[in-house]
């Protein structure tokens, strides 16, 4: 049996397993020994074990190389990936000593550390941005007075998902983080690791996606970034869209890239670049040797993309002269997509079980990566990628759309965060005093209209009244449920009776619906308009009513 080796098989890089088994080799996973785990990397560990079962085997590296690799010489092995950020360099070594094509593993640190990166551009005679190693707090007030600085980023020589990253706007500022970060952990649980000063770079920051066969470089797809930047300097991804028609100066940032993944000693695989793209040009923030993170799956990416990354990797690894056939292939995705990356303003303890229910009316909404718990649990403020609990992957064939679901999104995110948790309460009920046939009375008789109450679902229509027997689509819905029930439930029942609205119908929503609902008017309306709704301004007989017509 001969077998394809993963090397920290965590997020996108899970991708690589079915496409192993699929052309019919074993998946090898292959766990890189640390000191101390995060609960992040035990999560997808167990993930994958429980997943896969027998279908994959495993093997631990340990703390003794060279019994690892004596172990590791009684497989086949016809090649090696590294799955994450934390596979890179064990990948790299396991490539040599197998004997495997493969990135040089001497040149590692300028694929894995931020320091070493930017020495590798330096030597290329590439742009980079002005850094340096932190040992004291001297080193900071020194590197901020030579470099006449307004600005500086604080970061780890070797981390992800932003942790521990902050903009700081005066010295002091960056002297205090800097203690910070001496005593906090980085991405990978490690301790007192190596600290960046750099210059503030402004402009626009990209993602650019890469697949490399034998030193030569195709794009695979770019994405655009937007992050809110706090009083406190702290930068939260607010979301990641896929760039799908490229515009001027995109052309400048891809070839930018390819000559960086030169510079790093990118050979083989695929690479998930950060840059900044500013009035003087692109400019490298990182460069990642493995597959682009936030848990991509294979539907997702061949709906948007129309291909997965991690597909092409192993077809160019074993089949290099078809690399020819995709590099030249014009880069033209599918669809439009974006990744709403949840914000949370401040501490909370909740459930983020309406979040759920409210994402999974979202039209362009395809799958939610959630990184929380089940049930109600503490969640901090947003200051990173890895205090974001929750991921929105949306994808639509019309940009507008997509960004009007998007702003919907955001816009409860900003305003009424407390619409995304519960803490499991029940909303109380009350009775309902609304007349309703006043209200039918209104609607033209001959319409059907689908009447909701807490003891069913009822038919109006030609004067007459009857209970629902069998599903119909209506010319539109009153909306009366005021009994107890969660705010979950009220969400899916009133989502469901709207959605059942022919277009240029009606829909009704009584006073006493939204009565014991937190923010019930507001979260009706988002209801509305997750359902195709426009609202309909409150007439002055009708304040309570909130009426909407299906667009």
């Amino acid at each position: 049996m001969k077998y394809i080796a993963v090397v920290e098989c965590v997020s996108s890089g899970i991708l690589y397993v079915d496409e192993i088994i699929s052309r019919g080799f074993k998946p090898l996973i292959v766990n890189v020994y640390m000191s101390e785990f995060t609960e992040d990397l035990v999560h997808y560990r167990e993930m994958v074990a429980q997943r896969y079962a027998d279908r994959v085997e495993y093997i631990d590296e340990g703390p003794d190389f060279e019994a690892f690799v004596a172990r590791l010489k009684k497989y086949d092995i016809a090649a090696v990936f590294p799955g994450s950020e934390y596979g890179v360099r064990l990948a790299d070594r396991m490539n040599r000593v197998l004997g495997l094509r493969g990135n040089d593993d001497r040149t590692t640190h300028y694929r894995c550390n931020k320091a070493g990166m930017y020495e590798a551009l330096g030597k290329a005679g590439i742009r980079r941005i002005e850094s340096a190693h932190v040992y004291a707090e001297d080193d900071i007030r020194k590197f901020w007075k030579e470099n006449d600085l307004d600005r500086c980023v604080m970061k780890y020589a070797e981390s992800a998902a932003t942790v521990g990253l902050k903009i700081c706007s005066n010295v002091e500022d960056a002297v205090e983080h800097y203690k910070v970060m001496k005593s906090s952990r980085t991405y990978k649980g490690e301790l007192d690791a190596d600290i960046l000063i750099q210059e503030y770079i402004g402009g626009t920051e990209y993602i650019v996606d890469t697949l490399s066969c034998d030193g030569r470089h195709m794009l695979t797809d770019v994405w655009v970034y937007s992050k809110i930047r706090s009083e406190d300097g702290t930068l939260a991804y607010d979301y990641s869209r896929l760039v799908k028609d490229l515009e001027p100066g995109h052309n400048e940032m891809i070839k930018y890239a390819y000559a960086v993944l030169d510079a790093v000693g990118m050979k083989w695989g695929l690479c998930h670049s950060e840059i900044k793209v500013d009035s003087k040009g692109p400019v490298l923030i990182e460069t990642n040797a493995r597959p682009i993170g936030l848990a991509m799956t294979h539907a997702y990416l061949d709906e948007i993309l129309g291909y997965h990354l991690t597909d092409l990797a192993i077809e160019s690894y074993f089949h290099p002269f078809s690399f020819d056939r995709m590099m030249h292939k014009p880069y033209s995705p599918r669809k439009y997509a974006l990744m709403k990356l949840m914000i949370v303003p401040e501490d909370f303890k909740g459930s983020f079980l309406p979040t759920f229910v409210i994402s999974n009316m979202v039209r362009s909404a395809r799958e939610l990566l959630f990184f929380g718990l089940d049930g109600i649990s503490d969640y901090k403020r947003t200051v990173d990628l890895e205090t974001s609990p929750l991921t929105i992957k949306m994808a639509n064939s019309d940009y507008g759309e997509l960004m009007k679901d998007y702003e919907l999104i955001h816009l409860i995110e900003s305003n009424y965060f407390h619409l995304f948790y519960t803490l499991g309460e029940k909303v109380e009920g009350c009775e309902l005093e609304t007349d309703l046939s006043m209200i039918l009375k209104q609607v033209d008789p001959v319409r059907k209209t689908l009447i909701v109450k807490d003891d069913g679902q009822y038919v109006a229509k030609n004067g007459k009244v009857e209970r629902m027997t069998d599903w119909q689509i209506f010319d539109g819905v009153i909306f009366a449920e005021c009994g107890e029930t969660t705010a979950e439930e009220r969400y899916r029942h009133m989502y469901k009776s709207m959605h059942d609205v022919r277009e240029g119908g009606l829909c009704v929503v009584v006073p006493e619906a939204c009565k014991n609902l937190k923010s019930g008017s507001v979260v009706t309306e988002f209801i509305m308009c997750l359902a195709g709704f426009q609202i309909i301004a409150p007439f002055n007989d009708s304040v309570g009513f909130i009426i909407g017509l299906k667009k």
